[in-house]
């Protein structure tokens, strides 16, 4: 999450769920900028990833003015308070977009409730059609069933929507868009655009430089979720539990085999929104196989992953092609979520081939999934499209 350089990443968060429950959450002001440059590349060997790598541009993050001034945006969160919107907030923050105006949205309940954005404290404003504005960009952090209430309002006001719900994800006409991934998606005419599950997001990814090197017939990954994925009440139901020794049914020291109700096949939506979701951001059929759980992990989530591609394709082919995919850091063993959490990037590890075949290559995916796998992708829509014009 935001700055979690120094100190613990999940009492960082379990600070801010506080804060943000207590009504007023400071996020902070930033000075100058900071940057983080990519290791020398080091050739990874047949089996292994090689060190860990950061390729792309710098993470480079800068205090930017928010009054006046030329390519000014004007930008708001609809579910401002939620764990997603306030971790939106803070990637805004230190983003290199500058802006002429910030609005919060949330329900009722969150009234009175005053973010503080870049030194000006913000007031929490009710959802409603007459707060939003013609060329203004919202970014959506809702569920699915509010999202369908306020995207159509905002979308007649001209508003220009990135959600975060799976409202509208498989809507034909609407592009499902990972920046790094297929940006060209985006047409000039497009005003509503969805943001992928998080689980897919780290998926595709790691999926789409490989796919460069040989087409695949299948892919399997099973994943381990934390409950930040349920949201900020997956946390604080964690931390109680914690508290209180493991239970059937609870997260503290268990593993919850599904994530959802399966449906007629067995499935979860969970599950089949890797199965729908990967074939459309990847532009191709993609057999997926994958099977989703709950782990008593706070943020991170973690997925094991098999590719069966048409031809061989050596794990230090692999290696290379995703080194020098831009977001991708790839390491000799798996990324543990307690250290992804508060990162930018999708870590890929302990990228291997099956001994007895050679078109088969499997690894592990880790990912924040609150940051890159929700509210940083969606602000790098908005910064894709602010580049645009």
């Amino acid at each position: 999450m935001a700055d979690l350089a120094s100190g613990n990443p999940v009492k960082h968060i379990h600070r801010r769920l506080k804060s943000s429950l207590h009504g007023t959450l400071n996020l902070g002001r930033v000075n100058g900028c900071r940057s983080r440059r990519p290791s020398a590349p080091v050739e990874p060997g047949a089996g292994t990833a090689g060190k860990e790598q950061y390729y792309g541009k710098s993470a480079q993050h800068c205090r930017m003015d928010t009054e006046g001034g030329q390519g000014m945006i004007k930008v708001g969160i609809a579910g401002a308070t939620g764990l997603v919107g306030q971790e939106m907030l803070s990637v805004l923050q230190k983003s290199n977009l500058s802006f002429s105006g910030v609005k919060l949205f949330a329900s009722g309940d969150s009234t009175g409730k005053i973010l503080n954005f870049r030194g000006s404290a913000l007031p929490v404003e009710i959802i409603k059609k007459t707060s939003m504005e013609k060329g203004m960009f919202i970014l959506g952090a809702t569920s699915p069933d509010i999202a369908r209430q306020w995207v159509p309002d905002a979308l007649s006001q001209g508003a220009l929507v990135i959600d975060n719900s799976s409202a509208y994800r498989m809507d034909e006409g609407v592009p499902l868009v990972v920046p790094q991934v297929n940006p060209g998606a985006i047409g000039k005419d497009h005003r509503l655009i969805a943001n992928p599950n998080c689980s897919t997001i780290q998926l595709v990814m790691a999926l789409a430089p490989l796919l460069r090197l040989s087409p695949a017939e299948w892919v399997s990954v099973s994943t381990y979720q934390s409950v930040s994925g349920a949201g900020g009440s997956g946390i604080e139901a964690l931390l109680e539990q914690e508290g209180q020794g493991p239970r059937p049914g609870g997260f503290h020291r268990n593993v919850i085999c599904e994530i959802g109700e399966p449906d007629d096949t067995g499935y979860t939506p969970e599950e089949m929104k890797l199965v729908h979701e990967t074939s459309k951001i990847l532009g191709r059929s993609l057999p997926v196989f994958p099977a989703c759980a709950r782990v008593p992990v706070s943020v991170g989530h973690t997925e094991s992953v098999t590719v069966k591609f048409t031809g061989p394709v050596t794990a230090a082919e692999a290696s290379r092609a995703l080194m020098a995919f831009p977001g991708v850091v790839t390491a000799p063993l798996g990324r543990e979520p307690l250290t992804a959490a508060g990162t930018d990037d999708t870590f890929v590890g302990r990228i291997r081939n099956h001994p007895g075949d050679p078109t088969v290559l499997q690894f592990w995916v880790t990912a924040d999934n609150v940051r890159k796998g929700a509210a940083l992708n969606a602000v790098q829509i908005l910064e894709l499209l602010a580049a645009r014009g």
